[in-house]
C-alpha cells in the first residue's frame, strides 16, 4: 500500500516538474521577443516612408495601400509598377516582381486577387524582407496591416498598447 502511494506522489511530482519546465521554456521564448501594440509605426525601407500600421494577429500576411499603375513583363516574369501613399501625404513609386496573387475572401462580396510583392519593412529595430499584398484599402482606417508572417518569431502583441516603438533600422533599398 505504501509503495502505491509513493508511486502516485512521484507521478504528481514528475507532472509538476514537466509543467514548470514548459513554463520556463515559454518565459525564455517570450524574453527573446519584443512586446508591441496593436498600432505601430513601420518604415518601408525601399521608399523610406513611415506608415501607421494596424498589427493584426488574425491576418496571415501583410498588406499595404497601393495604387497599381501598370503590370508589365521583365526577364520573362510579371512585374508591377505601383504607388504608395501614407497618411502624411508622402508618395513613392516602386517596381517589384509579382511573386504570386493572393485570393482575398470578403464578406458578402466576391473574392478578389491582389498582387504580392516583396518589400523591406522595419518595425522597431527589426528589418525583414516579407511578402506584402498590394491593396486599395480605401475603406480601411490604416494604410497598412502587419500580419503573422511578419510578426512570427520576433514580437508579442499587447492589445492595450499603441505606438511602443519607432522604426530604427538603417534605410535599406530593395530590388
Amino acid at each position: 500500500m505504501k509503495k502505491q502511494y509513493s508511486s502516485g506522489v512521484h507521478k504528481i511530482i514528475r507532472t509538476l516538474w514537466g509543467f514548470v519546465l514548459l513554463l520556463c521554456m515559454a518565459v525564455v521564448q517570450a524574453a527573446d521577443k519584443q512586446v508591441i501594440g496593436w498600432l505601430e509605426d513601420v518604415r518601408i525601407g525601399d521608399a523610406d516612408m513611415v506608415f501607421k500600421a494596424k498589427v493584426d494577429t488574425g491576418a496571415d500576411n501583410t498588406s499595404i495601400k497601393a495604387k497599381v499603375l501598370k503590370k508589365f513583363s521583365r526577364d520573362g516574369s510579371e512585374w508591377v509598377h505601383f504607388r504608395l501613399l501614407n497618411k502624411s501625404g508622402q508618395t513613392a513609386v516602386l517596381e517589384r516582381k509579382v511573386l504570386r496573387y493572393a485570393k482575398i475572401k470578403r464578406k458578402m462580396a466576391p473574392s478578389i486577387k491582389r498582387p504580392v510583392v516583396k518589400l523591406g519593412i522595419c518595425l522597431g529595430a527589426v528589418y525583414r524582407d516579407v511578402e506584402v499584398n498590394l491593396a486599395e484599402r480605401k475603406k480601411f482606417k490604416y494604410h497598412m496591416l502587419i500580419g503573422r508572417s511578419f510578426l512570427r518569431g520576433f514580437y508579442l502583441v499587447d492589445s492595450e498598447l499603441q505606438y511602443t516603438l519607432q522604426p530604427s533600422c538603417p534605410v535599406i533599398k530593395g530590388d
